[in-house]
């Protein structure tokens, strides 16, 4: 079994911009770092506060999108990153129907909180 079929939830952040695009064209191409990577940058539950705390501290609200792996497994890759973690990879568009919920996160002086059911599975 690949970690890609191991956590039944992954997770992406998305700016408000970002999110509302993506209600209106029901698909995600990515963010412009993911863009520029070539594939969309994802987290799994371990990883996720601290991905959120670097790279989005300066949001004041963010949409998190609890995304289902199986949906979008055939080109998921895990890959190895930051501090020796394996964060998923997309490597194609994210469609809409992949996207099993969704909760508006703030952070407290730069610093978040997840929401209480975030979970891998």
């Amino acid at each position: 079994m690949t970690k890609a079929t191991r956590d039944a939830f992954i997770y992406k952040i998305l700016t408000l911009d970002q999110w509302e695009a993506f209600q209106t064209e029901f698909n995600f191409k990515g963010s412009p770092v993911d863009l520029s990577d070539g594939y969309i940058h994802m987290s799994c539950v371990p990883e996720l506060k601290e991905t959120m705390d670097k790279y989005y501290a300066d949001q004041d609200e963010v949409a998190l999108l609890k995304v289902e792996a199986a949906a979008i497994e055939a080109n998921l890759k895990y890959e190895i990153s930051r501090g020796g973690a394996e964060f998923p990879h997309l490597f194609a568009d994210m469609p809409i129907e992949a996207v099993k919920h969704v909760w508006l996160v703030s952070p407290e002086d730069g610093v978040y909180s997840l929401p209480i059911d975030v979970t891998a599975n």
